[in-house]
């Protein structure tokens, strides 16, 4: 009976460890990433990516939005780990954006390589410039 006593105490005192190591609060590197990252979802729309991945951005948007909920509720881990979420979708976006500005470019390119082979088949067809 007496082990049970102190099995019941050594858990009661570990979880109360967990607890107190829970509500230390956010930790100051935390909070300086999460103004970094906040600054760059904040500039997203101004980008390129605005565009070509708003989905994304609203992913990081939200993540942002746990991060600060995090952040109310002193919980540095929750705030940490949506923060790092928020910059694995920045990265994200601009990825897509990038690709995705690519891919538009190429069409584009595309088109015009369609539009000079039909004028030169034209021209080698002995029906001129039809420009």
């Amino acid at each position: 009976m007496k082990n049970v006593g102190a099995a019941a105490v050594m858990v009661l005192l570990m979880a109360c460890g967990v607890y107190a190591g829970d509500e230390s609060g956010v930790q100051p590197a935390t909070m300086e990433k999460y103004q970094k990252v906040k600054a760059l979802v904040e500039a997203l729309p101004g980008t390129p990516a605005a565009r070509f991945a708003p989905e994304t951005i609203k992913g990081a948007v939200a993540s942002m939005a746990a991060a600060q909920d995090g952040l109310k509720s002193g919980s540095d881990k929750a705030t940490r780990e949506a923060v790092e979420m928020a910059l694995l979708q920045v990265a994200l976006a601009g990825a897509q954006s990038e690709e995705r500005a690519a891919a538009s470019e190429t069409d584009t390119a595309r088109k015009e390589l369609s539009g000079l082979e039909r004028r030169l088949s034209a021209i080698l067809a002995g029906k001129g410039d039809a420009q």
